[in-house]
């Protein structure tokens, strides 16, 4: 039986229609209150970022404008790409700049160093660099004079402040060009700007950090907190979740104008969600709740409704194969208590009323088979006289002496019908008699061959269950032939039971009679044409039921064929043969 119609399946389908849209509802209530926690932390921090870029921003404007303006106005700088590299006019012109940029560097810029550079004789002059170590003030030196020996005219460095690393330093370069052959530019580390934004409340493990254009951390402590360069920034996003080794952080950026940078946010996501930590709790816990409930639920159904029904079915299967004598036992409920009492008791009248049925049955069934053997006798009876009769006509003594012996032969044999079942051997024997008093009434025009493999001679058939087929092929079979009616009948045995085929090579069953022979509703007829074959599938049908076969054919070239399929397996088979043995 399909497991999917069961009691119990439609049972945990119906609990878990009930609890799964609960929890799944639940499940949904806890992840749109962290997203709504989130988009709220996210929107207040955005605002603060957006806020503090705008003032690197400004401050950077403010550098980039102070540039300009000496670009334009600073008579040293706008002569000393004119004067000799060599001639004491240069030196005074580079110390007067770098004192111009030093003394501004010291009270009003925001950067780290500014610096100017003359293109024809490759001289930077900076003011002073900071940095933590000699080595590390030397790269930062080298970095930025190799970054003005290569610009052109167009590079980025021009039109914006532009992240630039030197060694594991970032930090941002902005150069101006004065037109009269000198750079004037600055440079700011980028964690010098981060100084205020640390400041800020971002949590307890929050932190800031700037990202290139291409969303790469440029700076910051992202990599103490376990986020790596291959972590990415997208600016255009409301926010982004990033893991990092021990927090997940939710991650606001803004665009620094006038930069390729961007100022980005990270806050603890843990932090943010702490007040919700008790309800994302009960949450997780429910689905454990469910599958516990759901188990005592089951076995409490198990106890008062499942197991009942159970046992009712298997009382039902018990019955089906045939045993009679189960009953079932009590229950604890008093709905199935009654149940069980009243299919003990229709269990009790079946099979009080089956015995009476079956015990019925057999007398009918045996008074029906009598009926229907006494029924054949006349039936030949009159077809033997009517060829006695035929041959007194024609007055030929011998041929009459001869039926007459073998209708004696025959008329034994039909003594024994009040037998249930006789020998194949006996029957073919009875048939040869019959044959050859059709060949003494035709003459030359019938030949016949009965053929029986191995011991098939010893199998019980009911009598005269053959003739009327032999019979019926004589009588339609052969007539307007030119050659000899051949008749062939074999016999053999077969698992589970005998197979006896009848040919003859004639014209034929037609195909009306043929189709109502192969659907059986030729042997549903009442009139009195073919009896004999209509007694011998009743017969059949009657004592072995769907196990005995009849089969109906014609030739590929002319004649027809009937086949017997008889089994080996009933009762009163048996018990004739252990009376023969015995």
């Amino acid at each position: 039986m399909n497991p999917k119609r069961s009691l119990r399946y439609k049972l945990i389908v119906g609990f878990v229609t009930i609890a799964l849209p609960l929890v799944c509802l639940l499940l949904y209530s806890n992840y749109m209150a962290s997203n709504s926690v989130r988009e709220q932390a996210a929107e207040s921090n955005r605002s603060m970022i957006a806020l503090y870029s705008n003032q690197i921003q400004t401050a950077l404007a403010i550098e980039t404008n102070y540039l300009y303006d000496l670009a334009s106005n600073d008579v040293d700088i706008l002569s000393l790409g004119k004067l000799e590299g060599s001639s004491s006019d240069y030196t005074l012109t580079k110390v007067r700049i770098l004192h111009s940029l030093d003394r501004y560097n010291r009270f009003d810029s925001s950067v780290d160093t500014q610096f100017a550079y003359s293109v024809a004789h490759r001289d930077f002059i900076p003011t002073q660099i900071p940095g933590e170590n000699y080595d590390e003030m030397l790269q930062i030196r080298q970095c930025l004079e190799r970054r003005l020996k290569d610009a052109q005219p167009g590079s980025p460095y021009f039109t914006q402040w532009k992240a630039t690393s030197c060694g594991d330093t970032y930090g941002l370069m902005r150069i101006v060009d004065s037109g009269s052959g000198v750079y004037l530019g600055a440079w700011v580390r980028l964690d010098h700007l981060m100084v205020p934004l640390e400041l800020i409340q971002l949590g307890r493990e929050g932190f800031a950090a700037f990202a290139s254009a291409e969303g790469r951390l440029l700076t910051g402590t992202a990599a103490n907190k376990g986020l790596t360069g291959s972590s990415v920034i997208d600016s255009a996003a409301p926010y982004q979740r990033m893991t990092g080794k021990e927090d997940t952080y939710i991650v606001v950026s803004h665009p620094v104008a006038s930069t390729d940078v961007e100022l980005a946010a990270f806050i603890p996501e843990q932090g943010m969600l702490q007040n919700l930590s008790r309800f994302r709790e009960f949450i997780s816990w429910i689905p454990i709740f469910v599958v516990v409930l759901l188990s005592l639920y089951l076995l409490y159904l198990n106890q008062i409704i499942i197991r009942p029904v159970n046992e009712l079915l298997k009382g039902m299967r018990t019955l089906k194969r045939g045993d009679w004598e189960f009953r079932l036992t009590g229950s604890p409920s008093k709905e199935f208590h009654l149940v069980n009492e009243s299919f003990n008791d229709m269990v009790q009248q079946i099979q009080t009323l089956q015995i009476h049925v079956y015990e019925e049955q057999i007398r009918t069934h045996k008074a029906e088979l009598k009926h229907l053997q006494l029924q054949i006798n006349p039936h030949f009876l009159l077809n033997s006289i009517n060829v006695v009769y035929n041959l007194a006509q024609i007055k030929n003594y011998s041929v009459i002496q001869a039926m007459c012996l073998n209708l004696v032969k025959y008329f034994r044999f039909a003594t024994k019908t009040g037998q249930p079942f006789v020998a194949l051997a006996e029957e073919m024997e009875h048939m040869d008699s019959y044959l050859r008093i059709q060949q003494l009434r035709f003459p030359g025009r019938i030949t016949f061959r009965i053929e029986m493999e191995g011991n098939v001679g010893e199998f019980p058939i009911p009598p005269l269950v053959v003739q009327p087929f032999i019979e019926n092929a004589v009588k339609h079979g052969f007539d307007f032939m030119d050659e000899p009616f051949h008749i062939e009948i074999r016999a053999r045995l077969e698992e589970g039971g005998c197979r006896i085929r009848i040919a003859d090579n004639g014209s034929g069953f037609p195909e009306e009679v043929l189709a109502e022979l192969q659907s059986g509703s030729y042997f549903m007829r009442n009139d009195d044409l073919h009896l004999g074959m209509r007694n011998s599938y009743h017969r059949l049908h009657l004592l072995y039921g769907s196990g005995a076969g009849l089969s109906f054919g014609n030739g590929r070239d002319s004649g027809a064929w009937v086949e017997l399929e008889i089994p080996a397996e009933n009762k009163e088979q048996v018990e004739w043969l252990t009376s023969r043995s015995g």
